[in-house]
């Protein structure tokens, strides 16, 4: 029981644990689509956000592949200028590459204040291959 316990704790760490954090704040909408520029390669697509609050200064973006969620795509804290994250920003994106077939993409989005503070988030999963 105990291991089986362990188990689950660590399973929803590696899948759940942003989730868990943010589920009670409000929701910004995410939207955005992988061209081909974005996949295999390493320029970010644009994100378009809704519903940001005003006192948003940074926005945590994450990527993984729910299929294999060991393996992150991108987490960067960004500076906040507009409710849009450009295409290309930051740095250390890799697109999705799956080696076969198609894999389940999640984008997630936390928009923080001055003192790094959640105030909204939000997702958006796109299903794609290369």
């Amino acid at each position: 029981m105990t291991k089986t316990l362990l188990a689950l704790v660590i399973i929803l760490g590696l899948v759940g644990g942003a989730s868990a954090q943010t589920s009670n704040l409000p929701k910004i909408g995410v939207d955005f689509t992988f061209g081909p520029k974005h996949k295999c390669q390493g320029i970010s697509p644009e994100i378009h956000l809704s519903n940001v609050p005003a006192e948003v200064a940074t926005y945590e973006v994450k990527l993984i592949d729910l299929d294999v969620p060991t393996f992150h795509h991108w987490s960067q804290t960004l500076p906040a200028a507009a409710p849009v994250i450009h295409e290309g920003a930051g740095s250390g994106y890799f697109g999705p590459c799956p080696p076969s077939g198609t894999h389940r993409y999640e984008i997630t989005v936390v928009a923080r204040d001055g003192q790094s503070r959640a105030g909204a988030s939000g997702e958006k999963i796109v299903v794609t291959g290369r």
